[in-house]
């Protein structure tokens, strides 16, 4: 909504259109007072979003201006869930104070706050990083900088454009910044636009020349960052897009101090984002609970730290054995040391977030608070470093804890107990610390004694028994005498209000020590300010050290949750190799079994070798269990690569590369795919990308289709996987076209199992087992009784299904290369119906004359027709 034509003519709305038009793109948080309000389009929206009531400013006007506000206090609550919304938000705060303002009171912008730039932990969730990811687009390549400003790490990577979309799908972002669409022409556009589409995040767009800025980065990061630059040209500009955003958006020079890291996926398991979702890794299905997540069980962290660490290492398993193995032997001296393990994990609880801590000190956008926690967390970690005593290695560890112990000693000196949020209100500096601000400090605080003394010493003087001091802002201290004492005040008084039922007054001394007090509380405030400023720059200097501290402290609180998760779970350490054979004995789901009462579940064994035993072929009926089997398989890889321990009573895993899941059935309408193309474009990537070293677990293939074509899709993937000349991964495949078990004779490395039933007459059992061989049935009418379905459809279906099972027409399939061609069909009559040449049965009928028939003569022709036809 435009603001009306005469609205220039109120100042205040002057002042307010000036600086929204300095944030087009970002709600406005005017403050007014108590208040910050929206107006015009934000507080239309404003409102609709935070379910605020939308009012108006000037109710009268024609064109009345919509408004809406929040409490002062409640600001970064409405914050936070539009950030959430991901939407920008622009806070303008009052740059001096309303009663001692001449005229309109002076306004400025003091935050922009999106949703990959905030660092304040209101905003942020504590488990997971907050990215901003910076895009330039090279000719060959895709330029990427993922930059979280609340923990000062930066990535830096390089896509090539065929796997840029995969890329791209596989991170977890919260702003997407990208040069304007306008400025890449019309194929760059295309291309960078492909890559992005359908995935999760706030979009951002900046001028080209924001990326074309070389010396940005090199200015502000060491060598080591220095030299990925030149290693990574394309996402060099992309990172210099990065600091400059983050520069405007924040005020100042970000991510000075920072970790710049190589985003390499060259020594990662590789998944999707489809995989994520198909396993519930961290997000239920639409309609699940959250405990039906692996990260519900698994996260058994008990610091912030450690939590995104561990949510990091299950986003990016490891393919590198020698680093899996030195995991695995972590979480192993954990388990081993029981006692030091609950005594470090309990030492930890309620540690500050030292990563986010050191962040905002090192863009100087720390808090007195923050100090405060910074300083109470330091004096915890000699306690932490004596619970590594029993640990090998211990003393590697205990020596990063070491942080400066001058930083502690400074904090301690210079801040109060219990440090107030903001810097400006006072009390933050501990007495002592300062001479002028103690000076400052007991000036005030002699000035408020005497006020305070003065109303007792009034009342004696004047003989009025209610006669009280108050203060408010507009005419500070004063005198209250209720009307009915009115002529008992002296003549020194001097009258500054009138009330309903009383008099305000103040005196010549009064006013002389309300100007020593508030001058002194102004000017002590002030000053504190300047000391705390002071002493964050001072602090600043121990940032490595203190970014180094929260890095060990996330490692072994990742490692301990790992072995105390195989503690509690029973979960077993897994032989991790170079083979391409995965041997799991009595291998459990660990999400399910811990839905279940204990000693329900049933637990499977699974062989995969890639040279003997490649493709599994699973069969059996609905809810008999063979997705849970697919995903256990899948989820233990994943942990066991992670550096967990996996649910299992052993396990031995030949590395994998990629893990591919074809689970499930969705649609994504608003990409324009059917359930049946989101499952052929999944399978697409699976064909395109999948190697020797890769695992693929599909729940079966063309379910969205007619029957036989599904059935020979499915037919025809299979043979693929399992060419010679094909990608051949350790695949998994369950379905319910039992004809593809037939493959298991032409197929050396494909082997059929099943899932157990057992059958007595109308009774069916699942029993829940996977056994060798296959089966023939799919028991879907049984399960559909179970659902409730009416016994008349159920008796129906199964007349049908005899009916169909006894014309079965899918016959034995020979495979590729001893296929026979296919003979040439004998000639026929049948009717042509599209281009053909016309049919002299046709050209007949066309020239009969009905009305000259009679029945007898229409037989005879019919008769005659159909020995034409050969159908006779």
């Amino acid at each position: 909504m435009s603001p009306p034509k005469n609205v220039g003519r109120t100042p205040l709305m002057e002042q307010y259109l000036r600086v929204k038009r300095e944030h087009p793109d970002a709600f406005l948080f005017f403050r007014l007072g108590d208040f910050y309000e929206m107006f015009f389009e934000d507080a239309t929206r404003g409102a609709a979003l935070l379910g605020l009531t939308l009012t108006s400013r000037n109710k009268q006007d024609p064109e009345p201006v919509p408004m809406c506000g929040i409490p002062w206090h409640q600001r970064d609550a409405y914050l936070a869930r539009l950030l959430r919304l991901g939407h920008k938000v622009a806070v303008c705060d009052q740059l001096e104070d309303a009663a001692l303002a001449k005229g309109l009171v002076q306004r400025g912008v003091t935050e922009v706050l999106t949703p990959g730039s905030v660092t304040g932990d209101a905003f942020l969730e504590a488990s997971a990083n907050n990215f901003l990811a910076a895009l330039w687009p090279g000719a060959e390549v895709l330029g990427v900088c993922l930059a979280d400003a609340s923990t000062g790490e930066v990535k830096l990577a390089e896509a090539t454009w065929g796997d840029a979309a995969g890329f791209l799908s596989r991170l977890r972002v919260a702003e997407w910044l990208t040069p304007q669409e306008r400025d890449l022409g019309e194929a760059g556009g295309a291309q960078l636009e492909a890559a992005l589409r359908g995935v999760p995040g706030t979009r951002s767009a900046a001028t080209p020349q924001r990326f074309l800025d070389p010396g940005l980065p090199r200015a502000r990061w060491d060598a080591a960052g220095a030299a990925l630059l030149d290693a990574l040209p394309v996402a060099a500009l992309a990172a210099v897009a990065a600091l400059d955003y983050l520069d405007r958006v924040q005020g100042g020079a970000a991510l000075q101090l920072t970790r710049v890291e190589r985003w390499s996926e060259e020594a990662v398991l590789r998944y999707d984002g489809a995989t994520a979702r198909h396993l519930e890794l961290f997000q239920a299905q639409p309609g699940g609970d959250p405990s039906h997540t692996l990260w519900r069980h698994l996260n058994l962290c008990v610091s912030p730290l450690g939590t995104r660490l561990l949510r990091a290492w299950l986003e990016r398993p490891l393919t590198d054995l020698a680093e899996v193995t030195a995991r695995h032997d972590a979480v192993a001296a954990w388990l081993a040391a029981g006692m030091a393990r609950s005594a470090f994990r309990e030492r930890l609880k309620g540690l500050a977030d030292l990563e986010r801590l050191a962040a905002r000190l090192a863009c100087a956008r720390a808090t007195p608070r923050d100090l405060g926690a910074l300083r109470d967390a330091l004096g915890r970690l000699p306690a932490l470093a004596a619970a590594l005593e029993d640990l090998p290695r211990r003393a590697v560890a205990r020596a990063s804890l070491e942080v400066d112990p001058a930083l502690g000693h400074l904090l301690g000196n210079a801040l109060v107990d219990d440090p107030p949020p903001l810097s400006r209100e006072g009390g933050i500096i501990r007495s002592g610390h300062d001479e002028r601000r103690d000076e400052l400090d007991a000036l005030a605080h002699s000035g408020k004694r005497w006020i305070a003394e003065l109303e007792t010493s009034e009342r004696a003087r004047t003989g009025i028994g209610s006669l009280k001091v108050g203060f408010n802002r507009v005419f500070g201290y004063y005198l209250e005498v209720t009307r009915s004492h009115l002529e008992k005040v002296p003549p020194d008084y001097e009258r500054r209000q009138t009330l309903t039922t009383a008099e305000r007054f103040v005196t010549p001394a009064l006013k002389a020590r309300e100007s020593e007090v508030l001058g002194a509380e102004e000017k002590l405030k002030a000053l504190e300010h300047e000391l705390f400023t002071a002493l964050r720059e001072r602090a600043a200097a121990y940032v490595a050290d203190v970014q180094r501290t929260a890095a060990t402290l996330a490692r072994l609180d990742a490692e301990a949750a790992l072995a105390e998760a195989a503690a509690r779970y029973g979960w077993v350490r897994p032989a991790m190799d170079d083979s391409d054979r995965i041997q799991l004995v009595a291998a459990r789901h660990p999400v399910v079994e811990r839905l279940l009462a204990r000693g329900e579940f049933v637990p499977n064994d699974c062989v995969l070798d890639g040279s003997t035993r490649q493709i599994l072929l699973l069969t059996g009926p609905n809810m008999g269990g063979k997705s849970t089997y697919l995903r256990q398989v899948a989820l233990i890889v994943l942990l066991a690569q992670s550096g967990s321990f996996v649910p299992a009573a052993s396990a031995a895993i030949g590395r994998v590369d990629r893990l591919f899941t074809r689970v499930g059935a969705a649609d994504r309408l608003g990409a324009g795919q059917s359930t049946f193309m989101v499952e052929m474009s999944e399978t697409a990537d699976i064909l395109r990308f999948a190697t020797p070293r890769s695992l693929v677990l599909l729940d079966e293939i063309g379910r969205g289709t007619a029957t036989y074509d599904g059935l020979a899709l499915a037919w025809a993937v299979t043979e693929h996987l399992h060419a010679s000349d094909g990608p051949r991964p350790r695949t998994i495949f369950a379905t319910h076209y039992h004809e593809l078990t037939q493959l298991a004779g032409s197929l050396p490395r494909l082997a059929n199992i099943q899932v157990t039933v057992q059958d007595s007459g109308g009774s069916v059992v699942f029993l829940h087992g996977i056994a060798e061989g296959a089966a023939d049935r799919s028991y879907g009418i049984h399960v559909a009784q179970l659902a409730g379905l009416p016994e008349t459809v159920l008796s129906r279906a199964r007349e049908v299904l005899v009916e169909l099972e006894s014309e079965r027409t899918v016959e034995r399939l020979e495979p590729p290369g001893r296929r026979r061609p296919r003979e040439p069909r004998p000639p026929t009559n049948q009717l042509a119906l599209f281009g053909a040449e016309p049919h002299p049965v046709l050209e007949e009928l066309k020239r009969l004359e009905l009305e000259r028939l009679s029945p007898l003569e229409a037989l005879n022709r019919i008769a005659e027709w159909k020995r034409t036809l050969g159908t006779g």
